[in-house]
């Protein structure tokens, strides 16, 4: 492949992240931070051996992360079109970017909240007591160091578990890019830490609970 030098760079990466944008129907919020990033990454020459494929990937899911859209690496990888080896070098491309660009990389639990129960149609009701969940979670030590996604979607599945709205796991683990093993462990995880017992706590307690 021929070398190509940064203006040509730069055209390519933005049209790869610009069709991983548009392929995974992100909104114009998420371009627009994946392209400051991208500015920021080819102002410091940052890995400048990987492909811009590669670069492109990495760019968007610090974007996606940025502006707490619950979309996985692997996804985006994906719609890039990258093979097993790059979505490796995807990665190791992310860690420079959480290393060496001042961004703010930690998304947040409200925003997962909310654009989960918006994808699965869920009311605000759903949205707040899945909100009071999370709350109790974090005061218990739960939520720091574990997938921010799988636990939202816990949250709401516990949310619309107790509300009676007919909702299943494979709809929510889909919509959050996880998988059903993962959410259930996170459910029960949930469901443990928010009454402080070892065993799985009732409907009836963890009703009265969120009243």
């Amino acid at each position: 492949m021929p070398k190509v030098n940064q203006k040509e760079r730069t055209i390519i990466l933005t049209k790869e992240i610009t069709k991983g944008i548009e392929k995974l129907n992100l909104p114009y919020s998420t371009l627009k931070g994946a392209l400051d990033i991208a500015e920021e990454i080819l102002s410091k020459k940052i890995g400048k051996k990987f492909s811009p494929k590669v670069f492109a990937a990495a760019i968007l899911y610090a974007a996606c992360l940025e502006d707490s859209h619950p979309v996985l690496m692997k996804e985006i990888c994906k719609a890039i079109g990258l093979n097993k080896k790059e979505q490796r070098k995807s990665m190791e491309i992310f860690s420079l970017i959480a290393q060496k660009v001042k961004k703010v990389l930690k998304p947040s639990m409200n925003k997962y909240i909310e654009r989960l129960a918006d994808s699965l149609g869920l009311n605000d009701n759903i949205k707040t007591k899945a909100l009071q969940i999370i709350e109790q979670a974090k005061q218990k030590g739960l939520v720091s160091g574990r997938n921010p996604i799988s636990i939202a979607a816990a949250a709401i599945y516990i949310t619309a578990k107790l509300s009676k709205i007919s909702i299943t796991q494979k709809e929510i683990a889909s919509k959050a890019y996880i998988t059903e093993v993962t959410l259930r462990n996170r459910y029960k995880e949930l469901l443990r830490i928010i009454e402080g017992k070892e065993k799985l706590t009732s409907k009836k307690t963890l009703v009265s609970s969120l009243k």
